[in-house]
């Protein structure tokens, strides 16, 4: 019978008896590993020394090997039975568990974890990398001159050029103003934006603000004084967020596939002044269920549907120079625009087919959304 040759771990791993199995004389001999097991130490040394770069309590260990030592490792394990012996990822990744605890003081969570060693025995290296940090809150939008996420210029898809004035970009965003303070505060190499829906460009957000979760990838702190934040956002006229607090990653799913009620406040006009006898008239659209195909200025991004949605109440006053301020409450997802203007008939019923005239929403302001549900969660 030819003798299988193994190094020392890869032997231990093996607990019944075996006549094929031999200890290697060099470890790199070993039939499984070639040898890889022997760099653990070096690459624990090399990853330990770069997780002191950033702040961490708690960690997770990822070991990355090629297919070879995998089918290797298959032909040796085909000789005993499933429960008499473990597999060298698992093997691997307990010893180095062990020896980062015993090094740092530190536990292992593979959940929760804030920091990832990253142990790559196909490429020969390794790192410690910080997992990212998670900041929820609300956020409020004074201008309409703000879009929600980056949004690169189209003429030089985010280079800089004359047309965006060197910026990259078509507008400012509600995620930048949100990431230039909280990416410094924790050290972060970057900052992306996931929230609770989104609102046109040229519409605030006001009320209680939008649901949000920054998240901040490369953090080099964790727990930094959110309190300067908050101090920095009340001085910005244009974007604040409000009640933030760092949280575990599945908010970001929480608030993204959320959906609530949203109330609104729209600035309307029509070709004609309009009237008391006009505003009874909006009133009657509460309670209606309307039928609204996808609006023609979103057609690019999103499927042509139909989608059926509730106008829970809408409260009409005339304004100066024959406008009506409209207060709406709207299930999820409905265009109120295009609940105005009718979008050419594709929103049916509309303000302007009961009206029978030409409306337009010259303002229009998000003044409530009620999320009660995320507030269960934080």
């Amino acid at each position: 019978m030819k003798k299988i040759s193994l190094c020392r771990l890869c032997l231990s791993r093996f607990r019944a008896k075996n006549a094929a199995l031999q200890p290697a004389k060099l470890e790199n001999a070993c039939f499984i590993c070639k040898g890889l097991v022997g760099k653990l130490d070096s690459f624990l040394e090399t990853a330990l020394a770069q997780s002191k770069e950033f702040e961490w309590s708690t960690f997770a260990v990822s070991t990355s090997f090629s297919k070879d030592v995998f089918v290797r490792e298959e032909k040796v394990a085909d000789l005993f039975s499933p429960g008499d012996f473990s597999s060298l990822k698992n093997s691997l990744n307990a010893q180095a568990i062990s020896r980062i605890s015993a090094a740092t003081g530190k536990k292992s969570s593979q959940r929760f974890a804030e920091a990832t060693f990253l142990l790559d025995f196909i490429s020969g290296k390794s790192n410690a990398k910080p997992t990212p940090v998670y900041v929820y809150g609300h956020y409020l939008k004074f201008s309409r001159k703000h879009c929600q996420s980056r949004w690169h210029c189209s003429d030089c898809g985010g280079r800089g050029c004359e047309s965006c004035g060197g910026s990259g970009q078509n507008y400012p965003s509600v995620e930048e103003e949100i990431g230039k303070v909280l990416q410094p505060l924790f050290g972060a190499a970057s900052a992306t934006l996931h929230a609770c829906g989104r609102e046109d460009v040229d519409v605030r957000m006001l009320g209680n603000g939008r649901p949000f979760v920054m998240e901040l990838k490369d953090p080099k702190k964790r727990a930094p004084d959110l309190g300067v934040a908050e101090k920095l956002f009340a001085e910005n006229s244009d974007v604040r967020a409000i009640n933030i607090k760092t949280v575990p990653q599945y908010f970001v799913d929480a608030v993204c596939n959320s959906h609530f009620e949203k109330e609104y406040s729209a600035l309307v006009s029509a070709d004609r002044p309009l009237t008391a006898a006009d505003a009874k008239k909006t009133e009657s659209l509460s309670g209606t269920m309307i039928f609204q195909q996808t609006p023609k200025r979103v057609l690019a991004r999103r499927a042509d549907l139909e989608r059926r949605r509730k106008v829970f109440s809408i409260s009409a006053k005339v304004e100066k120079g024959g406008r009506l301020r409209l207060k709406i409450l709207a299930e999820a997802g409905t265009y109120i625009k295009e609940l105005i203007h009718s979008d050419e008939g594709r929103t049916k019923p509309s303000l302007a087919a009961l009206l029978s005239r030409k409306a337009a929403c010259d303002e229009l302001d998000v003044i409530g959304i009620r999320d009660y549900f995320l507030e269960t969660l934080a």
